[in-house]
């Protein structure tokens, strides 16, 4: 059965997830920065650039579902916004793609009783090719409900 559309989706051009964890928000930051915490959850291999020049590069060896379906892929982000452990703004394209434009995602740190949330907030799938376009969506829509239920996984270790 196909998942719904969860509220702050919008088909083909932005999809919205969030997380609770059970760490305090400098905690759940750390997830989110450091390489060896972000190959847990995100990605096989993961290089960070800190600072507001910097950015980040994640590598993967499983299948996906948005073209090309090569077993290898590559994705870099740029920043773009950064106010550490709140938020993280990046350019953010899947290299291997081609892609005519990158999409924005926005990894935001909200504090919450016994813990925080991370909202993820990706949009700009518009820009994209039709052809493409809501499949990456979906795509993105899938990887992101697994890998934060992944993150919560390993940080409740």
């Amino acid at each position: 059965m196909p998942e719904a559309i969860r509220e702050g989706d919008i088909p083909g051009v932005q999809l919205r997830r969030r997380q609770r964890l059970p760490v305090v928000r400098e905690e759940a930051w750390k997830w989110l920065v450091e390489p060896a915490k972000l190959a847990r959850w995100l990605a096989d291999e993961a290089e960070v650039e800190p600072g507001l020049a910097g950015g980040l590069l994640l590598r993967g060896t499983t299948p996906r579902v948005d073209p090309p379906p090569a077993a290898s892929w590559q994705e870099r982000g740029r920043t773009v916004e950064l106010a550490p452990p709140e938020l993280w703004g990046l350019l953010f394209e899947r290299l291997d793609a081609n892609w005519s434009a990158p999409t924005r995602l926005i990894l935001k740190l909200h504090a919450v009783p016994d813990g925080s949330e991370l909202d993820v907030l990706q949009h700009g799938f518009q820009r994209l090719p039709l052809s493409i376009g809501l499949t990456v969506w979906e795509s993105y829509r899938l990887r992101w409900r697994t890998a934060l239920a992944r993150l919560a996984a390993a940080v409740a270790e």
